[in-house]
């Protein structure tokens, strides 16, 4: 988020960030890969990602998340959703407890899957340094938190060393270096990502934060050109016009981004009122 400060991104950018880019629409295949490479996954679990990604209906995804979990108890990507999800209502219990369940369904599927339970228990790691920082902040949490983190990293490059243009996993990588500034490497990493709607949403934010508001604005518009209908998509492109000093434009994204406001978190709505009322005055001002 633009007006974010960078304190917070290490806490709700590490806790959320390492488990939103998980998301794909639902399919009757792996969404990541195709061939031989490909990963089945249960209906019910793909049904509880097009609600909680495709669509962001973030706060009615419960009921579904649940159900993927009865159905495919062994698999992280749906504990790292609740995970997010408990982060969302501010259940750091639940958060805690979802995160370390990640990490060891992550551990356990090695056994069967090298590359996804090393990016999963990676992914585990990450929200357990996350929790740590959100309870204890960043001043003291940051410094027990790295150990974990390193964890993290290690766990990633055991995923590398068994397919490093992974798709999966280059969608991972591309947030991560989003989230620590790293640009040109994340424009990088998502060029070899997947699924498109979540590698275009990377590829415009990484955009709009290098200040590159065209570019941003294309790869925002061929993400809306995908079957997902996510009203943060429409944020997004409402950003980077704000970045554009088109600020009557977005507005009109902002209120398109706010007719879902029911299926966000509260503090989204929160934010996007902010920006879109602030993008409103000045619109109005420069009227006169």
């Amino acid at each position: 988020m633009m007006s974010n400060p960078k304190a917070l991104r290490w806490q709700a950018g590490i806790a959320c960030g390492l488990v939103t880019i998980m998301g794909w629409p639902a399919g009757a295949e792996d969404p990541f890969r195709t061939g031989e490479q490909a990963r089945p996954i249960s209906a019910e679990t793909a049904l509880a990602f097009e609600s909680f990604f495709c669509l962001g209906e973030y706060v009615n995804s419960r009921e579904k998340l649940e159900a993927a979990q009865a159905t495919s108890p062994e698999e992280p990507l749906v504990t790292a959703l609740l995970a997010a999800l408990s982060y969302q209502e501010s259940d750091l219990e639940a958060f805690a407890n979802y995160s370390t369940q990640t990490r060891e369904l992550g551990e356990a599927l090695q056994e069967t899957d090298p590359l996804r339970g090393s990016l999963y228990e990676g992914v585990g790691y990450g929200m357990e340094a996350a929790n740590v920082i959100v309870r204890e902040g960043v001043v003291l949490g940051l410094p027990r938190a790295l150990p974990i983190l390193n964890n993290l990293f290690e766990s990633i490059r055991a995923a590398q060393a068994v397919d490093p243009e992974d798709p999966e996993l280059n969608l991972l990588n591309g947030y991560m270096d989003l989230l620590l500034t790293n640009r040109d490497k994340a424009l990088e990493q998502f060029q070899l990502a997947g699924p498109p709607y979540m590698a275009l949403r990377g590829t415009a934010l990484t955009l709009r934060d290098m200040g590159q508001f065209e570019e941003a604005l294309e790869a925002v518009d061929q993400a809306l050109e995908t079957s997902c209908d996510n009203p943060e998509l429409y944020y997004l492109k409402a950003q980077i016009l704000v970045g554009q000093e088109e600020d009557e434009a977005a507005v009109g994204f902002f209120d398109q981004a706010l007719e879902s406001a029911d299926q966000l978190p509260p503090g989204l709505v929160e934010q996007i009122e902010r920006e879109r009322n602030s993008s409103s005055l000045r619109s109005e001002a420069s009227g006169f």
